[in-house]
């Protein structure tokens, strides 16, 4: 559930952020020698913030133990620091965050109150809308009040940056002539380019997000669902079974968007991405994954999801659209329709 921030009360104390505190979305956050068992470990898992009044910041939560904390809500504290990320910052801006399951690695049970996620139990970051005014480095201080009493705190740094890396919504999608089945049909394409499960010459799974390249929809006027993932090679801490969620919600929603999963690496140990991926996610630093965009009939971005996606939301963005009709006979997807 999004709710919108509010400013702390004039009271708040000035908290002292360092840089060192910084968190990192693809490695678990390293406690330092003086955190007691009461203070949490912080990873900011977003990974395109930008200037905007309701940015998407994601946080994987850690006692000092490395374990994961999982259910209901916690509170972020968020104040600017500058340009550089030492200093003092004002919290100004307060939010209450939810626990983000990651799809398909839902933790089992339930609960109302933040609780220790023992062993593999699941995977989950927590989420908020934030408004973030200024370029720079902002510190976030993180509360929770555990299922067992306690309550804990920890803090960190992130950077936001003047504009978006990735395309944001409202931005025109990129017109991508991704790789597709007719292309390893035609031995002009190794199957693990379409998805990385079908190393070693294997069948390519998930035939329904393969039928069609994003330029087609895009240039029939129809939405589509973008999905950049590599199911093998994925490297965030947060990694799920994503190509299975969407094929999932491919077989429910097939009559309101397309579906297209695009292969994000050419070459993982060279840290090559995939040509169709790069028009997308390839900044000057590299290439987070995974990323679900959802663009409309207009070509234009209507929403994108970084890391771990709301599968919520992104229904509901499908439930919104209107129906669309099969494609045109002769259209990729039609000559490639699930066996």
């Amino acid at each position: 559930m999004r709710r919108r921030p509010a400013p702390l009360a004039a009271l708040l104390a000035v908290l002292l952020l360092a840089a060192a505190c910084s968190g990192s979305p693809d490695a678990a956050p390293t406690p330092t020698a003086d955190e007691t068992e009461r203070e949490l470990a912080i990873a900011v898992a977003s990974f395109d913030l930008a200037v905007g009044e309701d940015q998407r910041l994601l946080a994987g939560i850690y006692t000092s133990e490395r374990q994961l904390l999982g259910f209901g809500e916690v509170t972020f504290d968020l104040g600017f620091l500058g340009e550089e990320p030492g200093g003092e910052a004002e919290l100004t801006e307060r939010v209450q965050a939810g626990f983000l399951p990651v799809p398909g690695a839902e933790p089992g049970g339930g609960g109302t109150q933040p609780t220790v996620l023992m062993g593999q139990e699941g995977a989950g970051v927590y989420a908020a809308q934030v408004p973030l005014d200024e370029a720079g480095f902002w510190g976030l201080r993180v509360t929770a009040e555990l299922d067992d009493g306690t309550v804990r705190q920890g803090q960190t740094t992130f950077e936001v940056l003047p504009e978006p890396l990735v395309p944001a919504v409202g931005d025109e999608a990129p017109v991508t002539r991704n790789l597709t089945l007719a292309d390893v049909e035609a031995g002009t394409a190794a199957p693990a380019s379409l998805d990385s499960r079908a190393l070693d010459g294997g069948e390519v799974p998930a035939h329904r997000l393969h039928q069609t390249t994003i330029a087609d929809a895009i240039e029939q006027g129809r939405p589509v669902v973008a999905v950049f993932a590599t199911p093998v090679f994925c490297v965030s801490r947060f990694c799920g079974p994503l190509a299975e969620t969407i094929e999932e919600l491919a077989t429910r929603y097939d009559n309101r968007a397309d579906f297209v999963m695009v292969e994000v690496w050419e070459d993982f140990e060279d840290q090559q991405l995939n040509a169709a991926a790069a028009e997308w996610i390839q900044t000057e630093t590299g290439g987070n994954e995974p990323w679900v965009f959802l663009v409309g009939e207009d070509g234009r971005i209507a929403a994108r999801w970084d890391n771990v996606l709301d599968v919520a939301e992104l229904e509901a963005e499908l439930e919104a659209l209107p129906a669309i009709p099969p494609r045109a006979e002769g259209s990729p997807a039609e000559e490639l329709s699930e066996d």
